[in-house]
C-alpha cells in the first residue's frame, strides 16, 4: 500500500510511522518543517518527528517513552561483533603484508643473482673470453690447426 502523506497528517500514529521507509519519514519531517541532516539514520529522523509531534501535542508524551526504546543488549552485541570483525580484517591485512615481504625478498635476491650481467658472465666463462672461436681453437690446438 503506497504511503499517503495527507492521510498520515490527518491521523498520525506511532504504528504507521514505524512502518514507513526513510524516504517517507523524510517527507513527513519536511511537511512539518523539522530540520534534520539528510545523512541521518532513519531512526534518528523518526525520533525528531516523534519529538515534534509530542511537543505540538499531536501525540501523547507517553509515545516517546514506549516508541523509541532501543534494546541495549543489541547495541552492545553489535558493537562487540563490529570490534571482532575489525580485528579479523587487521589480522588478514598483516598476513598479506608479511606474505608480500617474504616474496619480495626472495624475488630481489634471485633478480640480483640472475641479472643480465650474470647471464653474460656465465656464458663468457663457459666459452672463454672470446666465445666460440676460442673454444674451437682450444680443441684444434693453439692456432686452430690440427696437429
Amino acid at each position: 500500500m503506497p504511503f499517503n502523506l495527507d492521510k498520515f497528517v490527518a491521523s498520525p500514529s506511532v504504528e504507521e510511522l514505524d512502518s514507513l521507509k526513510k524516504s517517507e519519514i523524510v517527507k513527513v519531517a519536511k511537511h512539518y518543517g523539522i530540520e534534520f541532516q539528510p545523512l541521518m539514520r532513519k531512526d534518528e529522523i523518526k525520533r525528531y518527528v516523534l519529538e515534534y509531534l509530542v511537543d505540538e501535542s499531536i501525540l501523547p508524551s507517553t509515545v516517546l517513552e514506549t516508541a523509541i526504546t532501543v534494546p541495549t543488549d543489541n547495541i552492545f552485541e553489535l558493537k562487540r561483533l563490529e570490534i571482532e570483525m575489525n580485528k579479523e580484517i587487521r589480522l588478514k591485512e598483516m598476513e598479506k603484508r608479511k606474505g608480500k615481504r617474504r616474496k619480495g625478498k626472495k624475488g630481489k635476491r634471485n633478480a640480483n643473482a640472475k641479472g643480465k650481467r650474470g647471464k653474460r658472465n656465465a656464458n663468457a666463462n663457459a666459452k672463454g673470453k672470446r666465445g666460440k672461436r676460442n673454444a674451437n681453437a682450444n680443441a684444434k690446438g693453439k692456432r686452430g690447426k690440427r696437429t
